[in-house]
């Protein structure tokens, strides 16, 4: 058996001369892969530029910001209650207020 004259790292992968083995050599040059590195970051910033969208132009982010309407009579139901009881307890707390509100009307219009 005899040892080709490639470098030692490349006959422990692959110990025939072979079309990979070519490879494998291209590849192990720093040079080669620097150069491919380059080359590949080019295509990519690239391609980033092509595929770059407008998120703002998109139908998702407009339906953000868009309500859907709900016709069951549940949910229209639950919204007026809530309206509702909303009503009820700042009405509540004004009509408690009134009394301290009406005073110090009183007493504003008397000092002027």
């Amino acid at each position: 058996m005899t040892m080709s004259s490639t470098s030692l790292q490349s006959t422990a992968v692959c110990p025939c001369e072979c079309e990979y083995l070519d490879k494998i050599d291209y590849w192990s040059d720093e040079a080669n892969q620097l150069k491919q590195y380059n080359e590949l970051s080019q295509k990519l910033a690239e391609l980033k530029r092509l595929l770059n969208v407008e998120t703002k132009n998109l139908s998702s982010f407009i339906n953000k910001k868009i309500s859907a309407a709900d016709e069951r009579p549940s949910a229209s139901v639950t919204g007026y209650m809530g309206a509702a009881v909303l009503g009820l307890v700042f009405g509540l707390i004004f009509l408690l207020d009134l009394p301290v509100i009406i005073h110090q009307t009183r007493g504003f219009f008397r000092n002027i």
